[in-house]
């Protein structure tokens, strides 16, 4: 093999890895669910940016830094348009200097970073595929838009984008065309802070509706297919005290089925649902109890700041 291709290969591989361990303390793993997770990014030490999209209406979550910290968080902020959710952490995170990529240009490597269940990093090499203006009728972030060249079921949503210096790009997600994104850096500083005043990022009520439950994807049992009539819904876990859910009647270890006649099934199931402008609405549940479907009016309630 060519004596240059030989130092160079082990040198650039030795560069990469350098790359993802000085970032590894921006990457956390936000728990969803049973043996589920997806990933954030640890913005500030006490803020974490993910995809709202991605990440289930709950009270609280549970996150794992990449040391290994675990770290309890509450949502701040949602913004379906850019699809960016940042949570205000209870406790500090261990966190690492952070500056954007300047220029991003087509053809240049770049590092998706994701995270494994313990918060320990993960990464895919590609490279940018596209800059641009993205579309805002397309459901896009507005600004600089950034195409990586890579599969977006192989995108680790939510996580951090790094330039070959190390610069961060923005955060991974998945576009509207199947297309694999990235929100940039300048976006995500502006949904935190519009003004670009603030220096800290106060608690505000997230535009969410809010059912006071904590819910679990989960499989209807085969014995129990031909009363549910389908395959999955979701389990109840917990239910806040006075909370909607409590109000209503539900229970832990209901299974529900469908909201208003659809199906609660899939991760993303309840988005709509909670949207902001469905906030004071009567909703009807479609539940199944010990065997037996039952159906249950819950009134859908602004999500409490604490």
């Amino acid at each position: 093999m060519n004596t240059v291709v030989t130092q160079f290969l082990p040198q650039l591989s030795d560069d990469l890895a350098a790359l993802v361990a000085a970032a590894a303390p921006w990457v956390t793993a936000i728990r969803i669910g049973f043996n589920r997770h997806i990933a954030g990014i640890v913005w500030r030490a006490d803020v974490v940016v993910t995809s709202d999209r991605a990440l289930p209406a709950q009270d609280s979550y549970s996150l794992s830094g990449s040391d290994g910290t675990l770290l309890p968080a509450r949502a701040a902020r949602r913004d379906p348009a850019t699809n960016l959710v940042c949570l205000n952490l209870e406790t500090t995170a261990v966190t690492a200097p952070m500056r954007a990529a300047v220029n991003p240009s087509v053809g240049g490597l770049a590092l998706a970073l994701g995270a494994a269940a313990d918060g320990s990093p993960t990464v895919r090499l590609t490279a940018i595929h596209w800059v641009g203006r993205s579309n805002a009728n397309s459901g896009g972030p507005l600004g600089d838009a950034i195409i990586l060249d890579l599969a977006a079921d192989m995108l680790p949503e939510g996580g951090p984008v790094l330039d070959a210096r190390g610069g961060l790009l923005g955060m991974a997600s998945a576009g509207p065309q199947g297309e694999a994104l990235v929100i940039p850096h300048a976006t995500i500083n502006r949904f935190l802070d519009p003004l670009g005043m603030a220096k800290t990022l106060p608690a505000t009520r997230a535009q969410r509706g809010w059912l006071g439950v904590a819910l679990q994807p989960i499989n209807v049992p085969q014995a129990m297919r031909a009363i549910a009539h389908q395959t999955s819904g979701r389990l109840v876990v917990s239910v806040t005290p006075g909370g909607p859910a409590e109000h209503a009647g539900l229970r832990l270890g209901d299974v529900l089925l469908a909201v208003d006649g659809e199906s609660v099934s899939g991760p993303h199931g309840l988005r709509d649902i909670i949207r902001a402008d469905r906030i004071g609405s009567a909703i009807e549940i479609r539940l199944m109890r010990e065997g037996t479907i039952r159906n249950v009016t819950l009134r859908i309630a602004p999500q409490p700041l604490d």
